[in-house]
C-alpha cells in the first residue's frame, strides 16, 4: 500500500514536465500543504519550499494530523519536483462575528503555472459553524473571501491558474472558480476538489459553473461523509482509503498507484446511508428550520465554554448531543434525522465521532492571525 509520502519517494526526483506532467497526487499535496502554518510569510517574495525547510519556517503543532503533513512538506522541500515551488500571499483569518474561517496560499510551480490552494476547516468552533451554515445559507463568508482572493491573485499574476483544496478547501476552490469573472475563468486550467462538501444548488445551476465544470476533478474516499454533504457534484472518482468511517476523510489514508489514486467503483453503504439521510432532510425542511437547528447546536456547544472542537470531548459532547435531541424548538423531523445519524454513527463503529474528527480533520494549532480585506493580495507578484 502506498500514500502521498510514498509517491514523493518514487516521483520526487522527476521534475514537472511533459514527460511527468502535473497530476492528481501533485494537486492533493498542494491542498495538504495549505493546512500548515509558516513563520515569515509576510516576506514580499515569499519562500521556496527548500528555503522554508532550511531556515525552519514551519510552525509546530501538537495535533495528530501534523506529523504526517510535516513529513510530506520536508519530503517536498528535498525533492527536485517541488523544492523550487514558491509560497507567497499566504493569508489566514477568523472572524467570530462573521462566523468565518478562511486561509489560502499561492504556490508558484516550476511549469510556470500558479496553484491557489484553499485550506479546509481548522480546529475552531467558528470554522465548523461556518461549515454547518452551508446547510441554510446560499453563500457563506469564506466562499466570498475565496472569490475575492482568487480575483486579487489573478490581477497581480499572469500565470495560468490551478485551484486545489481538501474538505472545505475543495468547496472554496469550486465556488471561487464558478463565481469569478469569465476573464479569470479562462485562465483556470483545472480545479481539484478532494472530498469537499457540496454547496447551494444555485451555484451548480449557474452559467459560471457551466463554464468551468469540465475542468473540475473531484475525488472522494469510499466512505465519504464530508464530500456527500449538501448538493454535491455527481461526477466524482472514488479513491480507496485504508481507514474506516469518517477517518477516511484524512487524505494521508488515500492509496496511490503510480501517478494516480487507487480507484474504486462506487461509495460504500455507510456513505450512501448518510448521504440519503441528509439529502432527505435538506429536501424536506426549510432554510429557517435548518438555521434554527444549527443555531441551537452551536449555542449549546458554546454554553459549555468550548472555543474549539478539541474542547468538545466526552461528557461535554454527549451533553450537547442530548440537549439537541431534547430541544422543543427543533422541529420533529430534524430531531428524527439527528437521532438517526447519531444511531448510525454508533452502529457503524465510529465511536467518539467528534473525537476522531478532532484528531484527523483540519486540526491546526489555533495560532491563526486575524487579518482583514486589506491583507489580501495587492501589488506585484514575484516572478
Amino acid at each position: 500500500m502506498a500514500n502521498m509520502t510514498d509517491y514523493l519517494a518514487w516521483r520526487g526526483d522527476v521534475p514537472i514536465s511533459e514527460q511527468a506532467p502535473w497530476n492528481c497526487i501533485d494537486a492533493l499535496l498542494m491542498a495538504t500543504l495549505c493546512y500548515l502554518n509558516f513563520h515569515g510569510m509576510d516576506h514580499p517574495k515569499g519562500w521556496t519550499l527548500e528555503e522554508a525547510a532550511r531556515i525552519d519556517l514551519l510552525q509546530e503543532s501538537p495535533f495528530a494530523s501534523f506529523p504526517p503533513r510535516k513529513e510530506c512538506f520536508l519530503a517536498m522541500a528535498k525533492s527536485i519536483r517541488f523544492r523550487e515551488c514558491r509560497i507567497h500571499h499566504f493569508i489566514a483569518m477568523t472572524d467570530s462575528e462573521m462566523e468565518m474561517q478562511f486561509s489560502a496560499m499561492c504556490i508558484d510551480l516550476p511549469d510556470q503555472t500558479l496553484c491557489v490552494a484553499f485550506r479546509g476547516t481548522d480546529n475552531t468552533l467558528i470554522g465548523w459553524r461556518e461549515d454547518f451554515n452551508m446547510a441554510y445559507q446560499p453563500v457563506v463568508p469564506g466562499q466570498e473571501a475565496a472569490k475575492l482572493y482568487l480575483e486579487r491573485v489573478a490581477a497581480v499574476s499572469d500565470r495560468p491558474l490551478r485551484l486545489a483544496g481538501h474538505s472545505k478547501g475543495g468547496n472554496l476552490a469550486v465556488y471561487s472558480a464558478a463565481c469569478t469573472e469569465p476573464e479569470v475563468q479562462d485562465r483556470i486550467e483545472s480545479i481539484w476538489n478532494f472530498d469537499g462538501p457540496g454547496m447551494h444548488h444555485d451555484v451548480f445551476g449557474s452559467e459560471g459553473y457551466a463554464r468551468i465544470v469540465e475542468r473540475i476533478h473531484t475525488y472522494v474516499p469510499q466512505t465519504s461523509i464530508i464530500g456527500m454533504l449538501m448538493d454535491y457534484c455527481e461526477r466524482y472518482t472514488v479513491v480507496h482509503s485504508t481507514a474506516t468511517g469518517i477517518s477516511q476523510h484524512d487524505p494521508m489514508t488515500w492509496q496511490v498507484y503510480g501517478p494516480k489514486f487507487e480507484e474504486m467503483e462506487k461509495i460504500d453503504r455507510t456513505a450512501s446511508v448518510v448521504r440519503d439521510t441528509l439529502h432527505g432532510w435538506l429536501e424536506n425542511s426549510t432554510p429557517e428550520q435548518r438555521g434554527a437547528f444549527v443555531d441551537t447546536l452551536f449555542r449549546l456547544a458554546e454554553s459549555t465554554k468550548a472555543t474549539s472542537m478539541s474542547d468538545l470531548l466526552n461528557e461535554k459532547l454527549r451533553s450537547v448531543m442530548t440537549m439537541v435531541g431534547n430541544r422543543k424548538e427543533i422541529d420533529p423531523e430534524t430531531r428524527r434525522v439527528f437521532t438517526r445519524l447519531m444511531a448510525q454513527a454508533i452502529t457503524l463503529g465510529f465511536g467518539n465521532v467528534m473525537g476522531r474528527v478532532r484528531g484527523r480533520i483540519g486540526s491546526e494549532d489555533g495560532r491563526i492571525e486575524r487579518r482583514t480585506e486589506k491583507d489580501l493580495p495587492e501589488g506585484n507578484t514575484p516572478a
